[in-house]
């Protein structure tokens, strides 16, 4: 009995994952929650520059920031103010970036201006990390 393998295409998964965000967002949010870990990808400066860049304790945790601009790009959202629309709107996508509520456009400016460094250094570790996956 012969065999036949279907190859897996980064289009196909893309797709398929742009489905169940718009059709089923609950099972979405959980298939990315038990397959990303945005933890492992930030560099511990990062870390130390957002915690101690105020001396204070922040009223947003840094991966809530970050999981919202990777959304962000995932999704093609043009504007933060279109994010921020959302995140005010989908209960499931402020739980799974971390927002208890949602900050508003100055602030999420303020973050990409004052740690563009930073988040493009833990982007790069992403793309370190996914395109020999990728290239598979």
């Amino acid at each position: 009995m012969a065999n036949y393998y279907h190859q897996l295409s980064l289009k196909d998964t893309f797709s398929d994952c742009k489905d169940l965000f718009i059709y089923d967002v609950p099972s979405f949010f959980q298939l990315l929650e038990q397959h990303f870990d945005i933890s492992l990808f930030i560099p511990q400066t990062f870390y130390h520059a957002f915690y101690q860049h105020l001396g204070r304790k922040r009223d947003y945790p840094l991966t809530a920031f970050l999981s919202a601009l990777i959304l962000q790009k995932i999704f093609p959202i043009p504007t933060d103010s279109l994010l921020i629309l959302l995140l005010h709107l989908c209960k499931e996508l402020r739980e799974f970036c971390g927002f208890s509520k949602v900050p508003d456009a100055p602030l999420f400016t303020r973050f990409k201006l004052g740690f563009a460094g930073h988040i493009e250094l833990m982007f790069q570790q992403m793309v370190d990390y996914t395109e020999p996956i990728c290239q598979q």
